[in-house]
């Protein structure tokens, strides 16, 4: 199914739909957008230099230093 076929189909549903499942509606398309940002968001932090080198070995001392904290 195209975009543009995935729009109508969902155009026919919701023009049926009363106002309160709508706002319902909106809502979840919101958090459904909200989390793709926030998970794209995450997976650059994720791949960042700076994040990588706090996972190297180089930085395993802090695990010592912080043991009581992550329970490991």
């Amino acid at each position: 199914m195209s975009a543009l076929e995935t729009k109508q189909k969902l155009e026919e549903i919701i023009s049926v739909l009363p106002e309160s499942t709508l706002k319902a509606v909106i809502d979840f398309a919101r958090y459904l957008r909200d989390k793709e940002e926030a998970e794209d968001l995450l997976g650059m932090q994720m791949s960042s230099k700076a994040y990588l080198d706090w996972l190297s070995p180089g930085n395993d001392i802090y695990d010592e230093v912080f043991k009581d904290y992550l329970h490991i």
